[in-house]
């Protein structure tokens, strides 16, 4: 499959197996991803001009930064949105978040079908439960 340089999505997650099947699950459906394996080259790239479509973001980041990417996504860009595709379980997440319109928690046990129906949200394709 083609993939779409307007469907670009930005993939922040620090396991190295995690990292390679979140990108392989957006290449499986046409949308390009750019992955950040620590915070400093994401803050870096957020500061830009160019945002992505949408940000993945795996909650459980080292050093507990996930939160605070969260607050800097939002804070540069308030409406991007965010896929959070984690292990905990949904209400463990900060209300913050959950609470987010632009804010999808997608838990990486569900499978391929649920994080590729949260990743057709963030980029327009089709809606997708919160």
């Amino acid at each position: 499959m083609e993939l779409d340089e307007a469907r670009r999505v930005w993939i922040v997650e620090d396991e190295p197996a995690a990292a390679a099947v979140a990108a392989e699950l957006c290449q499986n459906v046409g949308v390009e991803s750019t992955l950040f394996r620590a915070p400093l080259p994401f803050l870096t790239a957020l500061r830009g001009d160019d945002p992505p479509a949408a940000v993945v973001l795996d909650w459980r980041l080292e050093h507990e930064l996930s939160a605070a990417l969260f607050l800097a996504t939002r804070h540069r860009f308030p409406t991007l949105p965010i896929v959070f595709w984690t292990g905990s379980p949904v209400d463990l997440l900060p209300d913050m978040i959950r609470a987010d319109a632009s804010t999808r928690v997608v838990d990486k046990a569900a499978g391929a079908g649920a994080f590729e129906a949260a990743l057709g949200w963030a980029v327009g394709e089709s809606p997708a439960a919160g």
